[in-house]
C-alpha cells in the first residue's frame, strides 16, 4: 500500500473546492492577527503584498498574499495540495492558544470519537505495522521531519507539525501475549488549531512521511 500524499487530484475533487475556498477565506482576514496567533513570521507590506513562512512537518513553506501562493522557497517541488489545505486552514482557525502540554488522543477531538475507526485505519495501523519490528528507525525518520525522541511507553517521538500543533507517536512493545499498540497524541489545544478533519489528514501524512523516509533511507523495498 501506498503511504505517499496526493499531490494533485483531479480538478473536479473536493481537495481542489477546500483549497479554493480556503484561499478566498484567508484574503478577507486580517493577516497580521493571522501570522501573530498561527506562529508564523510576516514580512512584506508594501503595495499590499506580504509574504508569510511558516515550518510545516519541517519544511519551510512561504505564502504570498494576496495571490496566495503556497512555495518550498529555493526548490522546484511542488507543494502538494493537501498541504496547502492544511496550511491555510491552520492559519484561518489559529486562536493563539498557548500549548498546554496535557495530551490527548483523536477520541477525545470534537467528533473524533465518530471518525475514530478511519483514524485507527488510516493512520496507526499503518505506523504500528511498519514499525512494530523496525522501532530503531522511528526516532530518526521522526528527526526527518524534525521531531525528537519523547519519554513516553516504551518508544515515542514528538513531531512539530506545525509551530503550535505538535503530534506524539507513542509505542508499546508486544510479547508473547499481547500485540504491539500505538497511539497518536495531540495537545489538548489542538482544536483550537484544526479541525478534526485537518487533524485525521495531518496524522495520516505524518505518518506516510515517517513511513517513505524509512523506505528510501534503510534500502526496504516494500
Amino acid at each position: 500500500m501506498s503511504h505517499r500524499p496526493i499531490v494533485n487530484p483531479p480538478k473536479e475533487s473536493p481537495y481542489h473546492d477546500a483549497y479554493q475556498l480556503a484561499c478566498k477565506t484567508l484574503k478577507d482576514a486580517p493577516i497580521r492577527e493571522r501570522a501573530d496567533k498561527s506562529g508564523a513570521i510576516l514580512k512584506g507590506g508594501a503595495q499590499g503584498k506580504y509574504l508569510l513562512t511558516l515550518t510545516f512537518l519541517n519544511r519551510r513553506c512561504e505564502i504570498e498574499f494576496p495571490e496566495i501562493t503556497i512555495l518550498y522557497p529555493g526548490s522546484q517541488e511542488e507543494v502538494p495540495l493537501w498541504s496547502k489545505i492544511i496550511l491555510l486552514h491552520y492559519l484561518i482557525k489559529a486562536q493563539g492558544t498557548p500549548l498546554s502540554g496535557k495530551w490527548i488522543n483523536f477520541r477525545q477531538v470534537p467528533g473524533g470519537e465518530g471518525y475514530y475507526p478511519a483514524f485507527v485505519r488510516r493512520s496507526q495501523t499503518p505506523l504500528c505495522d511498519f514499525f512494530n519490528d523496525r522501532l530503531e528507525w522511528l526516532e530518526a525518520s521522526a528527526r526527518a521531519l524534525g521531531g525528537e525522541r519523547a519519554p513516553y511507553g516504551d518508544k515515542a517521538v514528538v513531531i512539530p507539525a506545525l509551530p503550535r500543533v505538535p503530534i506524539a507517536l507513542v509505542f508499546w512493545r508486544g510479547d508473547e501475549e499481547l500485540a504491539s499498540e500505538v497511539t497518536i497524541l495531540f495537545d489538548e489545544t489542538i482544536p483550537c488549531y484544526l479541525s478534526t478533519e485537518d487533524i485525521a489528514v495531518l496524522s495520516q501524512h505524518t505518518v506516510g512521511g515517517l513511513i517513505t523516509w524509512v523506505k528510501r533511507n534503510s534500502g526496504i523495498l516494500y
